[in-house]
């Protein structure tokens, strides 16, 4: 995960929740420190709604997936 500290990552929660923002930093047990981090709440009547977290720190045995954002397709 170092190589994309600084990048937009997406995180996915062993919950559902989709998280969005930029990894800043994890330690040995994977948490995670994500900034400028919002969750995406998906509807099916109100499509997809973005809740501005700020800084954000998602514990590591909450996660289930992480990989980085290609920012041109999620447009």
């Amino acid at each position: 995960l170092t190589q994309l500290m600084d990048h937009k990552v997406s995180i996915i929660t062993n919950d559902g929740r989709n998280y969005v923002g930029s990894l800043k930093g994890l330690d040995q047990k994977l948490n995670v420190i994500v900034e400028e981090a919002h969750e995406r709440i998906f509807s099916k009547d109100q499509g997809v709604e973005k809740v501005p977290l700020g800084l954000y720190i998602v514990r590591g045995d909450n996660i289930a997936i992480i990989g980085e954002l290609d920012e041109e397709a999620d447009g």
